[in-house]
């Protein structure tokens, strides 16, 4: 088969963290490597040489090419800072990013952004979409503006969702066909430490990731804190992630009498296996999601869980994936559950070795990546120009 031209359009790419940006970088690198030509068109951020040195190398290690074009600037939805790609002549830029591409997949939907705007501009013979976003409660933005968002998504070829849950708070709005393809997780990136290796010295390690989001509900684990040093335990809780509201949790922290239990490691990248992979437990208090990335990262290091009970984590923790959940914004719960497994390092080991092999098994990037490539194989031939077998006349007259 031969190899395909594919851009990758989204609002969310590197030097930006997070289970999109984890997305579309992991597909285009398992893409590149198959042979296809991948560009992932994103929004220009931060500083320029900086961002321009970033995609060499995501070109030079990974294989996939970056094109830039506007200004991505942060908006607040859905209760977290999402981004909008703005700029003169925008949607010229985009359609000229994508213009030739065998595939153009959009990454993101369904909100007026980049992958929204490249729907209608798309010449590519197979365009599809790939939608991460879930609420509970429907959503203020497609009642008013449903009919754009349906016309620009009718442009579609296929429609995946990451999740079921992606698919139930979607669908009154958008109804249809839709496939599902979740979340992946590099296993060779995230594995556990080796079996001649130890967690470092010091106190159990309590590991949360994520943005500083109300959603993702680092407020909670902080609270669950403060019951475990009232119990009299030794620990310290490791805390990946950033945002405008980090003042807040810092003097929450503070106000608890556990700042000195915290340590704020800001946002990491390339460190970030190494924390997971040490970590005792990881807690993920997040009350809202469509899928489990941080979830999926952690077991694959052989990190047990402890999570909120949300719809997205039920996407990950289920059948032979395990994960102990408590309820939601329930701090008592939480720390029950980080103390139960900190208690059992038997269990914590079976969880370990479960989690790990299940999370392969289900989860890992070339097997998401089968269905993905599939996919766009299934549009591109259904398009391909049907052969016509020429009818070949007889000799002699009719009978």
């Amino acid at each position: 088969m031969r190899p395909l031209s594919i851009a990758m359009v989204t609002e969310y790419a590197y030097p930006i963290l997070g289970g999109v940006s984890e997305h579309v970088h992991f597909l285009s690198r398992e893409l590149a490597e198959r042979g296809h030509d991948v560009t992932v068109v994103t929004g220009n951020i931060g500083e320029a040489r900086e961002a321009a040195e970033l995609d060499r190398e995501a070109h030079r290690l990974h294989g996939y090419r970056t094109t830039r074009i506007g200004r991505s600037v942060p908006v607040v939805a859905n209760g977290s800072i999402a981004r909008l790609t703005i700029g003169l002549g925008i949607k010229h830029q985009i359609a000229t990013a994508v213009r030739g591409m065998d595939v153009v997949h959009a990454q993101g939907l369904a909100s007026p952004t980049l992958p929204m705007g490249v729907l209608r501009v798309s010449t590519a013979p197979c365009t599809v979409g790939t939608f991460h976003t879930y609420f509970d409660e429907g959503h203020w933005l497609y009642d008013r503006i449903g009919r754009y968002v349906r016309n620009s998504l009718a442009r579609l070829d296929r429609r995946i969702a990451v999740s079921e849950a992606c698919i139930t708070a979607l669908a009154p709005y958008f109804p249809g066909e839709w496939d599902i393809v979740p979340n992946g997780i590099d296993c060779s990136l995230y594995h556990p430490l080796p079996a001649d290796a130890s967690r470092p010295a010091g106190p159990p390690r309590i590991l949360f990731v994520g943005r500083f989001d109300p959603r993702n509900a680092l407020g909670d684990l902080l609270e669950a804190a403060a019951i475990l040093v009232a119990e009299g335990r030794d620990f310290v809780i490791q805390v990946i992630g950033d945002g405008p509201a980090r003042p807040v949790y810092e003097r929450k922290a503070s106000a608890l009498g556990i700042w000195d239990r915290v340590e704020w490691l800001g946002l990491l990248n390339e460190e970030r296996p190494r924390f997971y992979r040490e970590a005792d437990v990881m807690a993920a208090p997040c009350v809202l999601a469509s899928f489990g990335v941080v979830l999926l990262e952690a077991l694959a290091s052989g990190t047990p869980v402890v999570a909120a009970d949300n719809v997205g984590f039920r996407q990950v923790i289920r059948g032979d994936v395990p994960g102990r959940f408590v309820p939601p914004h329930d701090p008592a719960e939480l720390a029950r559950g980080i103390a139960e497994v900190l208690d059992d390092p038997a269990a914590a080991e079976d969880i370990s070795r479960r989690g790990r092999t299940a999370v392969k098994r289900e989860f890992d990037w070339p097997r998401v990546t089968d269905q993905v490539e599939r996919i766009y194989r299934e549009v591109l031939e259904a398009k391909r120009p049907a052969v016509r077998t020429p009818i070949i006349p007889t000799s002699g007259g009719a009978e």
